[in-house]
């Protein structure tokens, strides 16, 4: 009775729930993944960063400055000396003021400045070199989430179909054992078989019962999981777990992962900047050439004031000598860093070709398993079909089917989860040395697995 309101419970709920493809599915999370998201995220500062960096490089910088200055008495200049001497030569005609007025006391100023850099030994080149390599950088990682994602869905997803075959392949052993049970009954009214032989077809029909039930728990968590990646209300699953064995050379993954990995990028990424940090530290040596410039807008009536360009312009070098910024020290930490970096590049190559290599081998070894099997398969469907017809002639006890039962239904349950631990090595695999596309290929081409 149990069984059968889950079985009803599961019908409505599939009903209701959009049929979707391994690779729907995968349009759908990379539609609404949040961690996506915010990587993609990560890549617009990136380029924001690097449009700032362009104008340093190519445009002035203007300022406009204005002033107001209140002194606590004007400027003025003692010319008393020359107001007496005019005095005395004129006979006392020309009385010239003794004191000149300079300034006002209270002195307006407003003007426009202009610097240039010129040249700085390289280094705003060099700081756009690090914001293209810092954009690199981000798109990297952005292929790493979705990498991680992908592989997440991948193992939810075909999570949920072998929670679904091995629930299904429960209620095919609980309606099993309940016939069996009915049988036994029939068989011990008639004086066919003893009481503990429906005593053990009694117990293992409960047995039966309660591994349906934890069975069905096992699918409603990993399908709620499902969902949630998904973020549906429910979903029915459209692709099934499968085998397919038209894979590659080793050689062919290796030499795709050495050139698509987005680590190895984000390593790459990481070393130009390293670069143009050394490039910039060496600029440090080299002298700077800044062109300048000014332009009054307003100036006061003042002698001072009026007495002022208008307008100047000029360049200016400068050529460190000596500082105690520990240049060379910088300059050395910048070299130790980016051949640290040049070494990890080449041990992340070696340590990727070696894990794509036990990754492709795992592949097959869960190839040969799944192929192992059947014939353990074939072996326990022919006991069962033995078994049935003895016990129904009364040859073969209830254990004995049972056994014969359980065998099968596990033969069938090892199926199943080498197939999913098969698709999940396939993911790595694919993931580590081509993309996204090939495992969806191998999907649907793929032999289904039967329960």
């Amino acid at each position: 009775m149990v069984t059968k309101l889950l079985s009803v419970a599961l019908l409505s709920t599939l009903l209701n729930a959009q049929d979707l493809r391994i690779d729907q599915a995968w349009m759908l999370v990379q539609e609404r993944n949040n961690g996506l998201k915010a990587a993609q995220s990560g890549i617009k500062h990136s380029e924001v960063m690097k449009e700032g960096a362009a104008s340093m490089v190519y445009m002035p910088k203007v300022d406009l400055h204005g002033s107001y200055t209140h002194l606590s008495k004007p400027i003025n200049l003692d010319v008393s000396d020359l107001s007496n001497a005019i005095s005395a030569i004129s006979g006392g005609s020309i009385n010239p003021p003794s004191e000149l007025d300079l300034s006002e006391q209270d002195i307006f100023l407003a003007n426009l400045s202009i610097v240039w850099p010129v040249f700085a030994g390289g280094k705003t080149l060099y700081l756009s070199e690090i914001r293209d390599a810092q954009i690199d950088a981000s798109k990297a990682k952005l292929e790493l989430v979705r990498e991680k994602t992908f592989v997440k869905l991948v193992k939810y997803y075909y999570g949920a179909q072998m929670g679904k075959a091995y629930y299904e392949t429960r209620i095919e052993v609980e309606e099993t054992f309940a016939k069996h049970y009915e049988h036994a009954q029939k068989m011990q009214e008639q004086g066919q078989i003893a009481k503990v032989e429906l005593l053990n077809a009694k117990v293992q029909y409960d047995k039966a019962k309660t591994e349906t039930i934890k069975a069905h728990h096992k699918y409603t968590i990993a399908t709620s999981a499902l969902t949630k990646l998904l973020k549906e209300q429910q979903v029915k699953m459209d692709s099934t777990l499968f085998i397919n064995t038209d894979l590659k050379p080793k050689s062919y993954y290796i030499d795709n992962a050495i050139e698509n990995y987005p680590a190895l990028h984000l390593l790459d990424a990481k070393r130009k900047q390293t670069g143009s940090v050394v490039d910039i530290q060496k600029a440090n040596y080299m002298p700077t050439v800044v062109a300048y410039g000014n332009y009054n807008l307003y100036r006061d009536d003042s002698v001072l004031s009026q007495s002022a360009p208008d307008w100047f312009a000029g360049v200016a070098v400068n050529i460190n000598l000596l500082s105690a910024t520990g240049r060379s020290e910088k300059y050395e930490a910048a070299k130790i860093v980016d051949h640290e970096l040049m070494l990890l590049q080449q041990q992340a190559k070696e340590d990727l070709s070696i894990l794509v290599e036990k990754t492709y081998n795992e592949v097959i070894l869960y190839l040969d398993e799944y192929q192992s099997l059947d014939s353990s398969l074939a072996l326990a469907q022919e006991n069962v079909k033995l078994r049935r017809i003895a016990f129904n002639s009364g040859l073969s006890t209830s254990l004995e089917l049972n056994d014969a039962e359980l065998f099968l239904a596990g033969i069938k349950t090892e199926r199943l989860k080498v197939a999913y631990d098969y698709i999940q090595k396939l993911s790595h695999l694919m993931i580590l040395s081509e993309s996204s596309e090939e495992f969806m290929r191998l999907a649907q081409e793929g032999e289904e697995v039967a329960r």
